[in-house]
């Protein structure tokens, strides 16, 4: 049996085998957030501002790559809607009604239509544009009090193996590429991430990481 770590001021600690506790087990109120419940689908406050020009948008889905984005587009075209009201100055968002989609998006991605489902997004862009892009996969999971119209017990993963996320000593060695909507999300090996066009191959933003 191995020696335990331990902690003691100022000494060197081995961290290659720590896991990254990853974001589906914190609140992320600041982030931007697609939310299904029920047969209403919502964007966060912190999406609408984000897009901050965007009255209107579409929803795009890739059902291979499971992801779903918000598209801005003027108030005349078709499928559009308008996802946002205004109150003091201030930008909130506004629920879309849609049964039939929530039905379809719980039976792409084999959802309970019973639970209430979360998804972060990134802003990203798209033939120069910017778009909100949400990994349907990593959604979080909530069950839903059908009575009393509460969702607020989180449900772990189905496939939850005790692992809080990958190995500090795994992350830092790997590269990652993560494809949304023509560009590719680059992790570096100092944890700094670059987002690149792939018609170009040319760096369109620098995002530093922790």
């Amino acid at each position: 049996m191995s020696e335990r770590l331990r902690i003691e001021e100022g000494k060197e600690l081995p961290i290659d085998d720590f896991e990254i506790a990853e974001d589906i087990y914190f609140a992320q109120l600041k982030e931007p957030a697609f939310t299904v419940n029920g047969k209403i689908i919502t964007a966060n406050t912190a999406a609408v501002r984000m897009l901050a020009n965007a009255d209107y948008v579409k929803i795009l889905i890739n059902r291979t790559e499971k992801i779903l984005a918000f598209k801005p587009c003027t108030e005349i075209e078709l499928n559009g809607y308008n996802w946002v009201k205004t109150k003091d100055g201030k930008r909130y968002p506004k629920h879309r009604t849609g049964l039939p989609f929530v039905l379809s998006l719980c039976k792409m991605m084999d959802w309970d239509p019973d639970c209430r489902y979360r998804a972060i997004g990134k802003r990203m862009y798209a033939k120069g544009e910017e778009i909100l892009a949400f990994d349907l996969e990593g959604a979080k999971p909530f069950h839903r009090n059908i009575a009393e119209g509460k969702s607020n017990r989180y449900m772990l993963p189905h496939d939850w193996n005790g692992s809080f996320g990958p190995k500090y000593g795994e992350y830092k060695r790997t590269l990652q590429f993560n494809t949304f909507a023509g560009f590719t999300v680059l992790s570096v090996k100092d944890g700094s991430e670059q987002i690149v066009s792939e018609s170009d191959n040319s760096v369109v933003q620098n995002v530093t990481g922790v």
